[in-house]
């Protein structure tokens, strides 16, 4: 599956059932949910570093960066 297709399969909140299950927190106020930072090349789909400006893989100016939660 792409990165594209799983995040808006992840915004869409739509669920199937090869999504895992939550962990169940003990107290949910005291804990700050963590979010994972995506940089990728539009072009190739190669993870790349923060501030690259150009894919190492591709050559690509085409860099995104998504947050994921």
């Amino acid at each position: 599956m792409s990165l594209s297709t799983l995040l808006s399969h992840l915004f869409s909140g739509s669920e199937s059932a090869t999504d895992s299950p939550e962990t169940p927190r003990e107290d949910a106020s005291d804990t700050v949910p963590s979010v994972t930072v995506v940089h990728e090349c539009r072009d190739c789909g190669t993870n790349v570093s923060a501030g690259t400006t150009h894919c190492p893989a591709c050559e690509s100016e085409d860099i995104v960066t998504y947050s994921i939660e």
